[in-house]
């Protein structure tokens, strides 16, 4: 199963309709819950197999933030990450934090092509895990694509 998240909506949702901007741990704590919530399974059981964030339109995260949601988001759950709609700032942000804690997650380019993030050994085991999973497959261009709408 593959949960879509639409991070922006998330935060104008859980702090102000006019705020676009990821920063302090405490607005990452109050999205990251509300993530949680929506990606648990109704009936308690069962597992998502990938969750799709998509940062469109947040206009920028700081490493709090970046460490509050995303890395405790995989340290909480089995689940692949997938982060879509990345800027150059998101990025330089998840991709430190991720490092920092040993953990990776999957960036979708906008081509669809997918990139390992994280931690050196952390992002190879999951290229592995993905690949042996059948969640993603080699184009023919020797990339990464999700195989999952």
């Amino acid at each position: 199963m593959i949960q879509h998240i639409d991070v922006h909506a998330v935060l104008r949702e859980s702090v102000s309709a006019m705020y676009a901007d990821l920063v302090t741990r405490p607005t990452g704590r109050v999205v990251r819950e509300r993530i949680e919530r929506a990606i648990a399974p109704a009936d308690g059981r069962g597992d998502v197999t990938i969750a799709r964030m998509d940062f469109t339109g947040v206009g920028c995260i700081d490493y709090s933030c970046a460490d509050e949601i995303v890395a405790k988001l995989l340290r909480g759950r089995p689940a692949v990450l997938v982060l879509s709609g990345l800027a150059d700032g998101h990025r330089e942000a998840i991709d430190s934090v991720l490092t920092g804690h040993g953990l990776a997650a999957l960036l979708e380019r906008r081509d669809g092509t997918l990139e390992a993030l994280g931690a050196p050994e952390a992002a190879a085991a999951l290229v592995r895990e993905v690949l042996a999973r059948h969640l993603a497959a080699p184009t023919s261009g020797g990339a990464l694509a999700l195989t999952l709408g």
